[in-house]
């Protein structure tokens, strides 16, 4: 029996495979399938059985779908391709999980580095690599890996020694942990230089002029005049060395040291909330120095470990709004969020209001569409009010700015068309199965206008009346709400209104929930006509 057949037979094997179509979002059933293949396919090289690395193949593209944050699978996935030979599909493997980080991930930056460093043979593509990597990951605080790798290619492929000192200068103005290494790296080149002109390769020749009173070109006894040279050089990289170490001391004893989760985490896992202040507070401390790349890359080293927490992609993207007034990099990041996030709320809250601002009418409808999809089209059985409500003022929104709509078929009753307010009338029958539904009733009076007064007391409050439904009518909101909508009724005159509500809704209040309703009305009736005061102690008063 060949390998792939014992597989497929295999209890172990389709009982993972069951887990994992049961449950595709609990990484520990991903990782037990994929060790299982992997062990029942090794060794594994380029004769191994089709079959065996299709499904090998097939299984880590569906966890890196699922999962688009597990670093060490996009480099095992790669490293597995170019062993079987086929180097341009590890270079997209590589690209793809950069793409997931915004290219911001240390640590498939230097896999991926590495492995070009194999196989790029053209020097100008592969320093461009570099280039890109130290535009995105550059400042990270532990890219001291990454730019050793640099200095050693430099050093590997060019003859001439000026980027080596460009570079190596970059360096020690970066607080980096490992900082003190290439300050010793630069005095021993230092302490090597020979020759005056050569100093014209640390830095430009104005610099060492002006700042350092270096002139390259001195013609007097040039081995005393460059022994002062080196003394000046040194004690500049002094002061600069003094200057990094207090940062990066600094950062590291504040934050990095209490930050125990540099990789993915499952939405199982829990991060706990002494690193996630840590995290909240570095951030905080980042946006202050006001470097953009550094500020990226830190917002996205966060959400590595708490991609399911919805206060980092709010952070975020109250950053690029705030910060850089950037709505479409806000609307971006939220998106992703929304994939990540275990609560949603407040994301979908912000994400519709920046939308919103940037009239995308259909990415809109696609949000609304997706969000009452993921409710069976049920929307109004949702736990969490502010989604119900939230959905409901954009669906509204998006009716009127949008008239070639399938939500722009208003009624004439009101502003909220028929198919919506079916979903809220659904809610309000839940009562109190549901929360929020004093919050929906004062609301929903002010959705409407003047010329719908009417529409909204008979299908609303006198359908609720004539229901019988006892957790409204003992609920002095209700009958709050009730009252304010005559009240505020601009086509009624101020008589008109105090006889309705005195002799036309009072009435209908029983008398055993007298305790529970007449505070609130005493209240209404004290803003807006106190005289009545006294009819309304003497309606509560009288037996039922």
């Amino acid at each position: 029996m060949d390998k792939y057949t014992a597989l497929i037979n295999d209890k172990k094997f389709s009982a993972f495979t069951l887990n994992v179509s049961r449950y595709p979002k609990s990484l520990a059933y991903w990782e037990k399938l994929l060790n299982c293949i992997i062990n029942a396919s090794t060794p594994i090289y380029k004769s191994t059985e089709p079959q065996l690395l299709e499904l090998i193949r097939y299984t880590y593209s569906s966890m890196l779908n699922e999962f688009p944050y597990l670093e060490n699978y996009y480099i095992d996935f790669a490293l597995l391709e170019y062993k079987l030979g086929n180097v341009s599909t590890s270079h997209k493997i590589f690209q793809h999980g950069l793409k997931a980080f915004n290219q911001r991930s240390l640590l498939l930056w230097i896999s991926y580095l590495k492995f070009c460093n194999n196989v790029v043979s053209n020097q100008k593509q592969l320093f461009k690599k570099y280039e890109t990597a130290e535009e995105f990951i550059g400042l990270h605080f532990f890219s001291g890996e990454f730019w050793d790798l640099y200095l050693e290619q430099i050093q590997l492929r060019c003859k001439a020694s000026k980027r080596y000192w460009s570079v190596l200068r970059k360096i020690l103005e970066i607080p980096l942990h490992s900082f003190s290494k290439f300050y010793a790296l630069w005095l021993q080149h230092l302490d090597g230089i020979m020759d005056l002109k050569q100093l014209s390769q640390l830095t430009s020749e104005d610099e060492l002029l002006k700042k350092l009173k270096i002139d390259i070109r001195y013609s007097g006894r040039k081995g005393p005049y460059l022994q002062e040279a080196k003394k000046k050089l040194k004690k500049m990289t002094k002061e600069m060395y003094m200057v990094v170490q207090y940062q990066v001391l600094e950062i590291y004893s504040i934050f990095e040291s209490k930050i125990y989760t540099n990789y993915y985490t499952s939405p199982e896992t829990l991060v706990s909330s002494d690193e996630l202040e840590t995290w909240i507070k570095y951030l905080d401390y980042t946006i202050k120095l006001q470097t953009d790349s550094l500020t990226h890359l830190n917002f996205q080293r966060a959400l590595l470990p708490l991609a399911h927490y919805d206060i980092m992609w709010i952070k975020y993207s109250q950053w690029l709004i705030n910060a850089k007034n950037d709505l479409l990099g806000a609307k971006n990041v939220l998106l992703t969020g929304l994939k990540f996030s275990l609560k949603k709320t407040k994301i979908i809250k912000l994400l519709y209001s920046i939308i919103c601002k940037l009239n995308d009418y259909d990415l809109l409808r696609s949000l609304l569409e997706k969000i009452e999809s993921s409710y069976s089209g049920n929307i109004e059985n949702v736990d969490d009010f502010e989604i119900f409500w939230d959905y409901l003022q954009f669906r509204v929104f998006y009716q009127n700015s949008v008239s070639s709509s399938r939500y722009s078929d208003s009624q004439s009753g009101g502003i909220l068309n028929k198919e919506l307010f079916d979903k809220v009338w659904k809610r309000l029958s839940c009562k109190e199965e549901k929360s929020g539904q004093e919050i929906l009733l004062n609301n929903l009076i002010q959705f409407y206008s003047k010329d719908t007064v009417e529409f909204v007391e008979k299908n609303v409050f006198q359908k609720i009346i004539a229901s019988g439904w006892d957790y409204y009518l003992q609920n002095s909101t209700f009958w709050s709400c009730y009252c304010r909508l005559i009240y505020f009724d601009a086509s009624r005159s101020y008589l008109d209104k105090r006889q309705y509500i005195v002799k036309t809704i009072w009435p209908q209040i029983d008398k055993k929930f007298a305790q529970s309703v007449s505070p609130s009305l005493a209240e209404f009736c004290q803003s807006y006509f106190p005289e009545e005061l006294d009819t309304l102690d003497a309606l509560f008063a009288e037996e039922a």
